[in-house]
This record gives structure tokens, C-alpha cells and sequence, in this order.
């Protein structure tokens, strides 16, 4: 991101100027809904991200699992971060990884920073477990909500 040092306290901020700010949320989704993982990498129910994306920009994307609930087997859940459907191009990918035959609770959040060609752009929370014994799963809540965020930080 270029840095907005290019004017003086005292002088006129313009709109060249202006443009090397942030321009704040793009795009917003969040889900209160619980969903049981399976062994294929799927889109998370509820979960979508779409904008119009400008080339010249950059985005940072957050998606955040309050609680990712590991099988009760040696296993791990996969978060990933997916542009256009589940099997288009990867952006991030993050695991919670279970070592043992007892099931596990975690927070876990995935983040991109990138750019992206200019029109629409819709990005999809995906997830999967290695192991299904114990159900794995994310839980969401009303007051333990899974959401998505897409930011435009500035310049590219």
C-alpha cells in the first residue's frame, strides 16, 4: 500500500490524496447457523462475500470461525478461503489440528490480503474435516456469530 505522506499540515487534502486512504468495508456476511463438516471441502452455509472489486486497490479478507469443534479422533479441520465456488483459485488456507481422541473447541480465523482483476468478485468461506467421528463441526450462535469481512486498505 503507498504510504499517504504526500502532503504538509496546513495544505488542502485532495482528492489524489484521498485516494491513497482506506476505503473501508467492501463487503459484510455473518451466519448463526451450526454446520456439521464432511470429508469435502464445501462452502459454509450461510457465508458469501461479494463486491466490486477495483484493480488498483487492495482487500484484506477475514473469515472468522468462533468455534471449530474437532472430531473426536486424531483429525483436523481445514479453513479456506475460495474465489468464485469451493474448487476455484485458493486465496488462504489455515488447519485446527487435533493430536488426540478427544474432541476439541477453537476459535479460528483466516485472513487474505491481495488484489484482485476489476469487476465482481464474490469470495466463499469453505471448510472440511479429515476424520467425521463426534461430528465435527462450526458452531455459530447469535451471540457466537461466524462472519466474512472484505476491506479495502488503500492502494495497491
Amino acid at each position: 500500500m503507498a504510504l499517504n505522506n504526500a502532503f504538509t499540515v496546513g495544505q488542502t487534502l485532495t482528492a489524489a490524496e484521498c485516494n491513497n486512504l482506506p476505503f473501508g468495508v467492501a463487503a459484510f456476511d455473518s451466519d448463526a447457523s451450526n454446520y456439521n463438516l464432511t470429508t469435502t471441502l464445501t462452502i459454509v452455509p450461510g457465508l458469501t462475500a461479494t463486491w466490486t472489486a477495483d484493480s488498483t486497490r487492495l482487500y484484506k479478507i477475514t473469515y472468522f470461525e468462533p468455534i471449530c469443534q474437532t472430531s473426536t479422533a486424531a483429525s483436523y479441520i481445514n479453513l479456506q478461503l475460495r474465489q468464485t465456488s469451493a474448487v476455484g483459485t485458493q486465496l488462504q488456507s489455515t488447519f485446527v489440528q487435533n493430536e488426540t481422541a478427544v474432541s476439541t473447541s477453537t476459535g479460528q480465523t483466516c485472513i487474505f490480503i491481495g488484489t484482485f482483476a476489476s469487476g465482481s468478485v464474490t469470495v466463499y468461506p469453505c471448510a472440511l474435516s479429515n476424520v467425521l467421528t463426534g461430528t465435527p463441526r462450526l458452531v455459530h450462535s447469535a451471540t457466537t456469530r461466524a462472519f466474512i469481512i472484505v476491506e479495502d486498505v488503500g492502494l495497491a
